[in-house]
């Protein structure tokens, strides 16, 4: 009953603002692309049903209802997201983390990393949040949370403070999603908004990227830390560093095969530049090594977290939707920023930027709003500051699980709410936003000078 409520409400909030007069100004396509964003996000905020299923809503709508409205789109536009490359490096993740799983060598990595913090629970927090980051300055955010969830389960599992687990795998998430905006390679808004600056005469080497970006993402994963330990008071005294008695699934002869494969496949996505073999079928070394020599078996395969990808593919298609029917363009250049001081400026397509990439990819949130920024004709250093301002921004995807596929990893474990995220993610939001108009607006214009 509730949920059928939950949704009879849904459409009423969707018909009354279709028929509003402020959707006017929009084309049709446009009108139904923010029917179709505004019901996907109440019932993806208030879990009105299943996240995964929403995502099914979504491509329902895109197919049966905006389809038709715009011309030379094909209905492989919409499906295509839910077995993009994306979705491939989120599945090869899954299966990188089943087997460290499965042969207790997750639990290994978790008991080296709570005995260097002494089984202080904040500092294990601060931990978690450090090496996520760390590694996501230089690999793939999604296979870094894969990677780390697998190493903090063990320990959530063993908690019986539901506040402390939901901060400890928060941590993951936000710690994966903030790392990559310290290197160029970290994320690709970054790499979006150095080749836009490039073109417009301001050339930002990777040595000058970490000068402004590493000191912001310190700050930021110090900021994020004592959020989580306000935000989810806790009563653990001590993490227990022994995770699991039986050791015996890690004598099998096969923890090595699964031991060479993590290290091939994270080394691979390391040195992504070089080899120019995209992370996303590099994705597809522990997939085909684990199933073809039964190093896991197909009940394991069958308890992927399916849904989450599905949940996933549904985010990836609305960001399709945004582009195809000119929505985004649409939001971004109707707000009559020319006139605006900077400072405003700033903020106004810092905030902009923040928003969308939750609903929509970073990459695809970067490339629709550093192009706004350019064509705004600032001199070389305040041009700078904003397309770095942007593409800093397109990785603020904090607020909900479908915002980011490390989001949605961390999510996989069940242990989450919809409204844990949020909470946090707003606070680290809005902070960074803050950061952007003060510290880090000084930081880029000191450095590029």
């Amino acid at each position: 009953m509730k949920r059928a409520l939950g949704l009879i409400l849904t459409a009423i909030v969707a018909i009354v603002m279709y028929n509003l007069p402020i959707m006017t100004s929009m084309t049709e396509p446009q009108k139904i692309t923010a029917i179709i964003f505004l019901i996907a996000a109440i019932l993806w905020i208030f879990e009105i049903i299943p996240l995964y299923t929403t995502s099914f809503v979504i491509l329902i709508l895109e197919v049966l209802w905006l389809l038709p409205k715009i011309e030379g789109v094909k209905a492989t536009t919409f499906l295509a997201p839910f077995f993009s490359t994306t979705i491939l490096l989120f599945l090869g993740g899954f299966v990188l983390a089943k087997g460290l799983e499965s042969y207790k060598i997750d639990e290994l990595v978790a008991e080296s990393i709570l005995n260097r913090t002494g089984g202080k629970p904040s500092l294990t927090i601060l931990a978690f949040l450090g090496v996520s980051g760390f590694l996501s300055m230089w690999m793939s955010n999604t296979a870094v949370a894969a990677l780390m969830l697998a190493v903090t389960l063990p320990v959530v599992r063993k908690l019986e403070d539901k506040n402390y687990a939901r901060a400890l795998l928060i941590s993951i998430a936000f710690g994966a999603n903030i790392g990559g905006m310290a290197t160029p390679v970290g994320t690709p808004p970054n790499a979006i908004a150095l080749d836009y600056l490039k073109k417009a005469g301001t050339n930002i080497n990777f040595a000058k990227w970490v000068g402004f970006g590493l000191p912001f993402v310190i700050i930021l994963i110090l900021v994020t830390w004592l959020l989580l330990l306000v935000l989810f008071p806790h009563k653990v005294e001590k993490i227990d560093m022994r995770i699991s008695a039986d050791t015996s699934r890690r004598k099998d002869p096969r923890v090595k095969v699964v031991v060479a494969v993590s290290i091939i496949t994270a080394l691979l996505w390391l040195t992504e530049s070089v080899h120019k073999i995209d992370s996303a079928y590099v994705a597809l070394l522990p997939v085909l090594v684990y199933f073809s020599f039964n190093i896991l078996e197909r009940k394991d395969f069958n308890s992927l977290n399916w849904d989450v990808l599905i949940l996933m593919g549904g985010g990836l298609s609305l960001g399709e939707a945004f582009k195809a029917s000119g929505l985004g363009e649409y939001i971004v250049s109707s707000l009559g920023i020319t006139s605006l001081p900077f400072s405003a400026q700033l903020a106004l397509l810092a905030g902009i930027t923040a928003i969308i990439t939750n609903f929509m990819s970073n990459t695809s949130t970067a490339a629709l709003v550093i192009p706004l920024a350019i064509g705004l004709n600032l001199d070389p250093v305040h041009q700078a500051i904003l397309v770095v301002a942007v593409g800093l921004s397109a990785s603020a995807s904090m607020l909900l699980p479908i915002s980011t596929p490390p989001n949605a990893i961390v999510y996989s474990s069940g242990e989450l709410r919809v409204i844990d995220m949020l909470k946090t993610g707003f606070a680290i939001v809005v902070i960074q936003l803050l950061l952007l108009t003060t510290f880090e607006r000084f930081m880029i214009s000191l450095i590029i000078r």
